[in-house]
């Protein structure tokens, strides 16, 4: 009997035709590719300033924390004027009111004195006439017992004494009340006071975000603004590049079925350097079907289409910008 080679090439084929399909996909049930990208940062500022000072220009290096640019705010300046007005109005009103209300006191001790001073005059006039009576009286008559006259000017005594009395303490309710004015006036400029300088603290902490501070390691792409330049709210101001890939973007062919979910964490390895490796996160996916890049075809010559998939990266993996990563789900428990 004659033996047919293709007994053994049909197998073959069929082992072959598996192998491409997998091939093809170029990825497991948890395993696909991707490619280590940069996600440049665009700077701006979301009020209206003015560019005082640029600290870099176009292709800078830059670290993390370092000053770009330096602004300012006329609407601050404006509002740190008015606040300190505000303490100065307020200073000078309650000082004015406090010297009102001290004449006031004053005029209140000076109306008593006189007052005082008069009813304690009267009651001089009235004992020296009792007495220069009662004198006279015993020197013709001898001791008598005291005459009704004598009470009289006692009672007339003791009454313009009690006259006094009221009117002290008159006296003393007005100064209590013109004190509780001033005590009054004090709390009023105190909070007014307060609240300025409260607003001026905020404004001089509005002044310390005008500068423009790098938000991670790069270089610096573009500058969108010139020295002295106005500069609307919200328009972009400095573009940065990290020098380090910032995320990755895998592709899952659509033939296949890989479960993810955002927020899981994936292995990353690249795939020419295997021992350069790193954890991830997967933020994101795009559920519309995009074209595979060049550098994730088995075959560059077919097309072939899938679903992006994003995934972050730490600041110090070892990665290089649009190097292949393989990117590994955790095994299913």
């Amino acid at each position: 009997m004659k033996f047919n080679i293709l007994y053994l090439l049909f197998p073959a084929a069929i082992f072959a035709c598996f192998w491409i399909v997998h091939d093809f996909q170029g990825q497991s049930s948890n395993t696909f590719f991707g490619i280590a990208e940069t996600e440049s940062r665009t700077l701006n500022f979301d009020h209206d300033i003015a560019v005082r000072d640029i600290r870099v220009q176009t292709g800078d290096l830059v670290k993390k924390g370092d000053t770009l640019a330096i602004f300012t705010r006329a609407d601050l300046d404006k509002s740190e004027v008015e606040r300190r007005n505000e303490i100065t109005r307020a200073e000078t009103e309650r000082s004015t009111q406090h010297t009102v209300l001290e004449k006031e006191k004053e005029l209140v001790a000076a109306r008593l004195r006189a007052k005082t001073g008069e009813l304690k005059a009267q009651i001089r006039v009235l004992r020296t006439e009792d007495s220069l009576k009662t004198s006279y009286r015993n020197n013709i008559y001898g001791n008598l017992p005291a005459a009704p006259e004598s009470k009289l000017a006692a009672e007339e005594a003791a009454a313009l004494q009690k006259q006094i009395a009221d009117l002290e303490a008159e006296a003393r309710e007005e100064l209590r009340l013109l004190e509780s004015k001033q005590s009054a006036l004090q709390r009023v400029t105190a909070t007014k006071t307060g609240l300025s300088v409260a607003e001026i603290g905020f404004i001089e902490a509005e002044r310390g975000r005008l500068l423009l501070i790098a938000p991670i390691d790069g270089y610096v792409e573009s500058v969108f603004f010139g020295q002295n330049a106005l500069v609307p709210a919200h328009s972009d101001l400095i573009k940065i590049n990290p020098l380090t890939p910032n995320r990755i973007i895998g592709f899952i062919h659509e033939t296949a079925e890989v479960p993810f979910s955002i927020g899981q964490e994936v292995e990353l390895v690249s795939t020419a350097r295997p021992e350069i490796k790193a954890k991830g996160v997967i933020i994101g996916s795009n559920p519309k079907m995009s074209e595979l890049p060049l550098r994730l075809r088995k075959f560059i010559e077919l097309r072939s289409w899938g679903r992006e998939v994003y995934i972050s990266l730490p600041d110090n993996n070892g990665f290089y910008i649009s190097e292949k990563i393989t990117i590994t789900l955790p095994a299913v428990q």
